[in-house]
């Protein structure tokens, strides 16, 4: 087997992993237009986070988020794969609930999957909470802890773009410790990480013992007595100008399909940042979910290794 290279410039043009080949495109395109970064940095990001992304997203289908001209030149969002991909790109086919189509989802295996879809302009991958060999049943629940809109009293409503970021990740950090308490009680370990943008996700693995109408009812149950617990601060109310500024707690993205961002991926953000581990430790005293960016990552990675793993 060919060893993949150390670094991508932008005189590479292919990439060889075993019989795969990777014809690599455009590598001196602007991704990040602030500071900076090309499409051959996301390539050499991803190459150096691979041993620790992959185990995360292998046997997952996954959705693709492309924003093929970089951050600031528009995205969309691909499930189905296209009939251009090689076939060493696995797919796992889905039938939609209406039976008018079915949805090949991508399948990422090895660097080089990852590296084809990456150079696609594919910059943040989107997995579901369970594997191809059992759809049925998640392994790994995972909530997303997003900052509310907050309301300004006097000036009409405030969006959290208005909200300095430490405020915003302290609102977060505070649900995220109020949850943790309640899923150690209940037998779980949760662990977290930044999402990259505004808030932090939680998670913790599941043994696959309940379908996903079974795991949301549990979840469900969970959610409703932390919002009992703490009504001026949590809320599961589904319809907006209910929340009151209170942090939504949402059920409901336990269900077949949905999908969560897997830790190591990148966001289509200014600052080009990661959604990141992070140990409860630093969760106390993080100031920004924005902290971590694609130049940071990989050294940190080698600091900390995968503060994730116990899910893989």
């Amino acid at each position: 087997m060919d060893s993949p290279p150390a670094q991508i410039t932008t005189s590479t043009r292919v990439f060889r992993l075993g019989s795969k080949e990777v014809e690599l495109t455009h590598l001196d395109r602007v991704y990040y237009p602030g500071p900076g970064y090309t499409k051959a940095d996301v390539l050499n990001y991803y190459l150096a986070v691979a041993p620790h992304l992959l185990p995360h997203i292998r046997g997952r289908p996954l959705t693709l988020e492309r924003w093929p001209e970089g951050v600031e030149d528009g995205s969309f969002f691909q499930k189905d794969a296209s009939s251009y991909f090689p076939p060493w790109i696995r797919t796992f086919p889905v039938e939609r609930k209406d039976h008018q189509k079915v949805i090949h989802y991508p399948l990422v295996e090895d660097e080089a999957d990852l590296l084809y879809l990456v150079n696609l302009g594919t910059l943040t991958f989107h997995s579901q909470m369970a594997r191809i060999d059992d759809p049925e049943h998640p392994d790994l629940m995972v909530l997303d802890i997003d900052p509310p809109e907050l309301e300004a009293q006097g000036e009409g409503r405030r969006t959290a773009q208005d909200t300095p970021a430490p405020t915003l990740l302290q609102k977060a950090a505070e649900v995220a410790f109020l949850l943790r308490e309640q899923l150690k009680q209940a037998g779980y370990e949760p662990v977290v990480k930044t999402s990259g943008k505004r808030g932090v996700h939680l998670a913790f693995r599941l043994d696959r013992q309940l379908d996903y109408d079974a795991a949301r009812a549990q979840l469900r149950g969970l959610f409703e007595q932390l919002a009992k617990k703490h009504p001026r601060l949590l809320t599961t109310e589904i319809r907006k100008e209910k929340r009151k500024g209170r942090v939504y707690l949402d059920a409901l993205r336990m269900s077949q399909g949905a999908t969560i961002v897997p830790p190591y991926v990148a966001r289509a953000t200014p600052e080009a940042t990661v959604s990141t581990p992070i140990s409860w430790e630093e969760l106390a005293f993080l100031k920004d979910a924005r902290a971590f960016t694609i130049k940071t990552v990989p050294d940190r990675l080698i600091k900390t290794g995968d503060l994730w793993e116990a899910l893989t």
